[in-house]
């Protein structure tokens, strides 16, 4: 039956009526991105893939482990942004609990490796520590991680780019801990791997700092903060308890430089030969970019790995120490991350990367510039160059 015009003009004004709302809702929705965009400074790349617009990874296959990559935004921006996504709702559900069953010597590596792991990523912090810790192990009984624990902690380390814990590859680790330190962070390790489970973390296998804003956390679930990190487990079953397997204990290789302050025997663990073949590579002459050889003061460059930022010199030991410093300085400027290492003595100077810890003992400056802490940091060798605060002195140095 055919409608009255009456009826025709009413059903009229609805149409023209919705069409209205959704073009109201859809200018919303694009001021609220711009807003976004505009007031916190992140990229779009970050904003249209904010947590929960993901699909949870399907299939047999793991999800695949994203590299490192950071937002760019400054440490405010980052806070505030990470304080703007919400939790995944739902209880945290602790992970089961771990023992390690391998034989001494792997157990021995695989404390130190983990031990490295929450002391530097945490710091000489108990309750953040032992949060790392549950995520290496969470990481070691998930298909889409290495096996061991040292696996774990130092993968990708091997390449430029692509660590998974920055502290093995930012050179963070040609500090030294102190031996409290260590001693606490190594108990921390004992602990998780003779059972104890964290529980507030759950079953997160990602965190970050929360002054950073990594690309990865668009598409994990955000379930927990400890102290000043925040945790992520993936969405869907390949978050799960379920989807953890057992762990096999045993062969574990640890990094030689983390086995130096361990404690643990160079001989026995076989790093004595690579300290000998890094002898034998005879030194180099090299030069940077942009750098001319009269702004190096004296100094020779001997290696470097100029897109990772990293330099070695050799240092003129009748230089003003104070020299060292404007050096570093100056290859360091306009990078983001950098970090100058120098030895006085050519017979103490590495040839290779990555540099063993029986060569660190000898080093005598060292400059360090991090985007993350905006700032710089050169340090001497205290015994050698006086300096006027301890802060100035590299660890194990000062008085």
């Amino acid at each position: 039956m055919p409608l009255s015009s009456g009826k025709r003009a009413a059903g009229c004004f609805v149409l023209i009526g919705l069409a209205i709302l959704v073009a109201i809702i859809s200018l919303c929705v694009l001021l609220v991105a711009g807003r976004l965009d505009g007031d916190r400074g992140v990229s779009r790349r970050y904003v249209a893939h904010l947590p929960g617009r993901e699909k949870p990874p399907r299939g047999r296959t793991p999800p695949p482990v994203e590299p490192l990559e950071f937002a760019e935004m400054t440490a405010d921006q980052a806070r505030a942004f990470n304080a703007s996504v919400p939790f995944a709702p739902g209880r945290v559900v602790p992970a089961p609990p771990f023992r390690y069953s391998g034989a001494a010597p792997d157990r021995a590596r695989a404390a130190a490796c983990l031990a490295a792991a929450i002391l530097y990523e945490a710091g000489d912090e108990p309750k953040g520590e032992a949060a790392v810790a549950q995520v290496v192990l969470n990481r070691l009984r998930h298909p889409a991680f290495p096996k061991t624990v040292c696996g774990v902690v130092f993968q990708g380390s091997e390449r430029r780019t692509g660590c998974q814990f920055t502290f093995t590859c930012d050179g963070a680790l040609a500090r030294t801990p102190s031996p409290a330190a260590w001693e606490r962070a190594r108990f921390i390790a004992e602990r998780a791997l003779g059972g104890h489970v964290v529980g507030a973390v759950g079953t997160a296998t990602h965190y970050h700092a929360d002054y950073v804003v990594p690309y990865w956390g668009s598409s994990l679930a955000k379930i927990a903060q400890v102290t000043p990190h925040i945790f992520y487990r993936w969405p869907g079953r390949w978050g799960l308890a379920a989807s953890f397997r057992p762990a096999r204990s045993g062969g574990e290789v640890v990094d030689a430089r983390v086995a130096a302050f361990a404690g643990l025997d160079a001989e026995a663990y076989g790093f004595a030969p690579l300290e000998e073949q890094a002898k034998q590579i005879p030194l180099q002459t090299l030069s940077i970019a942009g750098v001319p050889e009269s702004a190096l003061k004296g100094a020779i460059v001997r290696l470097k790995d100029e897109e990772a930022g990293q330099f070695v010199l050799q240092l003129d030991p009748s230089a003003s120490p104070g020299s060292y410093a404007i050096v570093g300085f100056t290859i360091c400027n306009g990078r983001p991350d950098c970090m100058v290492m120098g030895w006085t003595e050519p017979n103490q100077v590495p040839r290779v990367f990555p540099i063993l810890p029986v060569t660190l003992r000898s080093l005598a400056f060292m400059y360090r510039r991090s985007s993350i802490l905006d700032a710089a940091f050169p340090q001497w060798d205290c015994r050698r160059f006086h300096r006027p605060v301890t802060g100035q002195c590299l660890p194990g140095t000062g008085s």
